[in-house]
């Protein structure tokens, strides 16, 4: 009797940990659209990606994977998350290579330019990349590496933080329902992509023809900089682009472009190719009246402008054009380029109405049911 006891006692508590767990799982959802694009990832076929893109909010308003899938023929991914901070960037370079093997990895260095040395442990941005990714070696050591001791119970964790989230289950359900959708189409349709349907007219723009002029990085973003140099330099990995996707350089932007100066030259430091395409406006084409929904971002028409540039001068530079896929990966990359021209449909659609959404993974749900996230 006393052994039948023990038994169910631990059945019981079996049965407890995994209706906990479960329950942590589906209540963990910060930003379900950074969430998607990272889960999307470690949904690709493992080592079939030619490049892979990682930084903030710049990079999936900017490029365009489909759109240089058709044009170029090679295969990419957008790694990213909103306001990522360069001292993420070590630890998703170690995840990307973990599961791809990419010709390429590029890198935006917004992470690194903005003023304040608190915006590299900005809790928010952080747990978008951390509280997505899986467990794993990396995973614990970025955590132990950046973020300080009182705050990394949680990290590890996440039910402490996410407890809460069954005030609001839309968004836990809407989690679900997206992790399903990819899993039974076979990963993520769109690649990372994301646009806004709003044009703005951008002022109080500072004309930065010509101007190198820099400014120092903030104390910790120029050591997560260093850092990261530094380790892809002992690891020997040179298949690294450090590149600085176009802004609108307003006045209050300009600080933010001068430090993107100093960046530059610390990445020449230790010997890595830096594209600083905010000094090829003109050549992309970009229009500050037409191109923009706000001063950091591009809308579809620059995005289009833009990942077309940035294809060529890829394909230019790096040895894209010969990429081999199978038959498989290639008829789902043409549906990518599909779903990708669909969605720019719609997004031109709602401008033109006036209408301002976010447009994503789940941008066909949007369109049916009205939804934005």
């Amino acid at each position: 009797m006393k052994k039948k006891r023990i038994i169910k006692l631990c059945c019981f508590c079996l049965v407890f940990l995994l209706l906990l767990g479960g329950t942590a799982k589906f209540l963990k959802v910060n930003s379900l659209a950074d969430g998607m694009r990272l889960k999307g990832f470690y949904m690709e076929p493992e080592n079939s990606l030619d490049m892979v893109v990682i930084g903030a909010s710049e990079t999936y308003t900017s490029i365009a994977p489909g759109i240089l899938w058709k044009k170029y023929g090679f295969t990419s991914y957008l790694y990213s998350v909103a306001g990522c901070p360069i001292s993420m960037v070590k630890s998703q370079i170690k995840e990307v290579r973990s599961h791809q093997d990419p010709k390429v990895i590029v890198v935006e260095i917004n992470g690194a330019v903005p003023e304040e040395n608190e915006y590299q442990r900005r809790e928010g941005a952080i747990r978008n990349y951390l509280d997505n990714i899986p467990w794993s070696k990396n995973k614990i050591e970025t955590i132990k590496e950046v973020i300080p001791e009182e705050e990394q119970s949680s990290y590890f964790f996440p039910f402490l933080k996410y407890h809460s989230n069954w005030k609001n289950l839309k968004v836990s359900a809407g989690n679900l329902y997206m992790s399903a959708k990819m899993r039974i189409s076979g990963g993520s349709k769109l690649k990372g992509f994301q646009t806004i349907s709003k044009r703005k007219k951008i002022d109080n723009l500072v004309d930065v023809k010509n101007d190198h002029s820099t400014a120092p990085l903030s104390r910790d973003a120029e050591y997560y900089l260093r850092d990261l140099l530094q380790y892809l330099k002992d690891e020997k990995i040179d298949n690294v682009l450090f590149i600085r996707i176009p802004h609108s350089t307003t006045e209050r932007l300009y600080g933010d472009y001068q430090r993107t100066n100093r960046a530059g030259e610390i990445i020449g430091e230790y010997g890595y190719p830096f594209a600083n395409f905010e000094y090829e406006r003109e050549e992309i084409g970009l229009d500050p009246e037409k191109d923009f929904y706000n001063d950091n971002h591009m809308n579809l028409y620059g995005q289009k402008k833009f990942t077309k540039y940035f294809g060529k001068y890829m394909t230019n530079h790096y040895d894209l054009k010969d990429s081999r896929h199978s038959e498989k990966e290639k008829k789902a990359w043409d549906e990518t380029a599909k779903e990708t021209e669909e969605c720019m449909k719609y997004a031109k659609k709602l401008i033109k109405q006036k209408k301002r959404h976010t447009l994503n993974e789940g941008w066909r749900e949007i369109k049916r049911f009205h939804l934005n996230y």
